[in-house]
């Protein structure tokens, strides 16, 4: 018999990160380090469930996190992410992936609804993905995986096609022709600065406040004074456009499974955005090379581009679809 309980905080992981070897693990790629699993596992907004018989068995991770950023009243309650769950091969269909499955849904909807209360004007619903944000292991279900056909027989509706990218540094290609056309309209590249905190977050908070997790995670960075880890666009002394440009130990890799399995040192590129009164002058594809420029000079060997929906776009840059691409899902919480 299956019997379903919380993981405590802080107790070893082995069996979990045994698990997670036997099963996700089996493809290279996605074979985690028992330090960075267990972390992730212990993050604070990580709850984690167990499934035992006279051993554990499988396990499922799920984290919350506010819907929108902190300064909007609309955004205070959560969104939540099962973010992983992992049976082992020996007790795979006998019911313990649908006890997990119950048993973590079951959890989110109550926290997510709960929740409600915090944002004004109080919402009629909120919403728990397959996957998670911050942290992250994936943004969806990889693509082809059998556990597609599980995850769409209980309620969850598949969404977008999403995917992660990973390049060498120094790129292979001339990164100087992405940054020149805006350049050439005036718009200027550089590493932001802890003085430059204000004027990023406002217009973080005005363009990409909708964003789950986005401008919060900026801010994390200039609260860890991290702001060189910030690269941003300006024309004629305002900012029009941001991204992390962050090298290693930095909250985003805090925060993602894989860019510390990737090589040495291995920087991230994420949340690039720019202002929309700015698209159409290239600022976007300026900022996101002279990010990939400025990591290079910082020591970078590689460059982690994460859940990428605009197909195409990063590939410019020396990069390649890491892994599988992702099929996004999310179910509704009234």
């Amino acid at each position: 018999m299956v019997t379903i309980t919380p993981y405590e905080p802080g107790a070893p992981t082995d069996a979990l990160h045994a698990i997670w070897e036997a099963t996700l693990g089996t493809t290279p790629s996605y074979s985690l380090p028992p330090g960075k699993l267990h972390a992730l596992l212990n993050y604070p907004t990580a709850r984690v469930f167990l499934a035992r018989t006279d051993e554990i068995v499988g396990w499922a991770l799920t984290y919350t996190i506010r819907a929108g950023t902190a300064v909007d009243p609309s955004m205070q309650h959560l969104r939540g992410g099962l973010s992983a769950l992992a049976v082992h091969p020996s007790h795979q269909r006998r019911g313990v992936g649908s006890a997990l499955h119950s048993a973590a849904v079951a959890y989110l909807e109550t926290a997510v609804r709960a929740s409600f209360a915090a944002s004004t004007p109080r919402p009629t619903e909120g919403a728990i993905q397959l996957g998670s944000a911050f942290p992250r292991i994936f943004p969806g279900l990889p693509e082809g995986a059998p556990a597609i056909d599980f995850f769409g027989k209980r309620g969850w509706t598949l969404g977008e096609r999403a995917t992660d990218l990973y390049g060498a540094l120094p790129s292979c290609v001339d990164l100087g022709q992405f940054t020149a056309p805006a350049e050439a309209k005036g718009v200027v590249f550089r590493a932001a600065t802890a003085a430059d905190a204000d004027t990023v977050m406002r217009m973080q908070h005005a363009e990409f406040g909708g964003y789950c997790g986005w401008p919060d995670l900026f801010a994390t960075f200039f609260e860890a004074g991290r702001a060189q880890d910030i690269h941003l666009a300006l024309r004629g002394g305002e900012v029009i456009g941001a991204t992390l440009a962050a090298v290693k130990g930095s909250p985003a890799h805090v925060r993602l499974a894989w860019p510390d399995t990737l090589g040495e040192a291995c920087g991230v590129i994420a949340c690039v955005g720019v202002s929309a009164a700015a698209r159409g002058t290239g600022a976007g594809v300026g900022l996101t090379a002279a990010g990939m420029v400025e990591l290079t000079r910082r020591g970078a060997d590689g460059v982690f581009i994460d859940w990428a929906s605009m197909l195409g776009f990063y590939e410019r840059f020396g990069v390649q679809a890491w892994a599988a691409p992702y099929v996004t899902a999310t179910r509704r919480v009234t």
